[in-house]
């Protein structure tokens, strides 16, 4: 008996002295190892139009693969591919579905260039730290994408045009690819401690910065449990010719385990709560619809 309580006692005190112990929590990715992500998100959007209310029930999937190709101290370039970008919407004015892994037929023009979205690589630099630096290739990833647009016929060029360069803009494809890593503390922590960081979020017509709190919850020699909330804060649009703009507003909760070796999350899962206005321009006239967002998210490794 006095045997095992001995043993009790040492693995408790292992375990107090473990959850006591700073973290310097780190990138650490093997170089040309593959890694693979997935995000999914599922969104029920309730619109008030005429005082009458409209939901939108909408899910979209995005499979990413990514590998370190070279590291200079403590940035890392890592070569991206958007292996499957999948969208479902289901309103009372129609149902659409898209997915960049289907070869797209002749005449659907923006998902065949979709499909080439999901062929070419781009190349970010972020720090071991999870900060988002930018991107080395984008240029030349963007023009193999337009180059599709030779197959478009003249009179559907235009319109196709600008739906792929909302999906193709810088910011937008960095908001696809910062929320993977910006989780990292600035320095060592332990069990309890708080931090902040920050991303941008563009996309979906709507353009803002995301405010996470971060807590270290439960670890263990392999894994770290991160408790967070965030706050979305929209930005204006400052394009004079957009014919359509989100003033959004409103918080997440939710839970992420990281692998304490690599740094990189093993899963996460989220609930959002948006609110605000979507306002429609159209021949000089203006048109104010509020809306309510309910959203759950969840990444997890593949």
């Amino acid at each position: 008996m006095k045997q095992l309580l001995s043993t009790v006692l040492a693995l408790t005190l292992s375990v107090v002295t473990f959850s006591q112990s700073t973290l310097n929590l780190k990138f650490n990715l093997d170089k040309e190892k593959v890694y693979k992500m997935k995000s999914i998100s599922n969104q029920n959007i309730v619109s008030t139009y005429n005082g009458n209310a409209v939901t939108t029930v909408s899910k979209s999937a995005v499979s990413i693969s990514y590998k370190l190709i070279s590291q200079d101290n403590d940035m890392m370039s890592i070569e991206f591919r958007f292996d499957t970008i999948q969208s479902k919407t289901t309103s009372p004015m129609g149902n659409r579905e898209t997915n960049s892994a289907i070869i797209a037929n002749k005449t659907e023009y923006l998902e065949q260039l979709m499909n080439r979205f999901s062929t070419y690589p781009i190349v970010a630099k972020i720090s071991k730290t999870g900060k988002f630096s930018g991107f080395e290739n984008y240029k030349l990833f963007r023009d193999n994408i337009i180059l599709g647009l030779d197959s478009v016929p003249e009179n559907k060029k235009n319109q196709i045009q600008k739906q792929i360069d909302m999906v193709l803009k810088e910011s937008a494809i960095q908001s696809m690819i910062e929320p993977l890593f910006a989780y990292m503390p600035d320095k060592s922590v332990k069990t309890g401690d708080q931090w902040e960081t920050s991303y941008s979020l563009v996309g979906g017509g709507v353009t803002g910065m995301i405010f996470n709190t971060i807590t270290l919850g439960n670890l263990n020699d392999q894994t770290a449990q991160l408790n967070f909330v965030s706050e979305l804060e929209s930005m204006p649009n400052t394009d004079e010719n957009a014919n359509m703009s989100f003033d959004i507003n409103g918080n997440s909760t939710g839970t992420m385990t990281i692998d304490i070796k690599t740094g990189l999350i093993i899963n996460h899962a989220d609930k959002k709560k948006y609110s605000g206005t979507l306002t429609i321009k159209n021949q000089g006239n203006e048109m104010k619809i509020p809306m309510v967002i309910d959203s759950q998210s969840e990444i997890y490794k593949q």
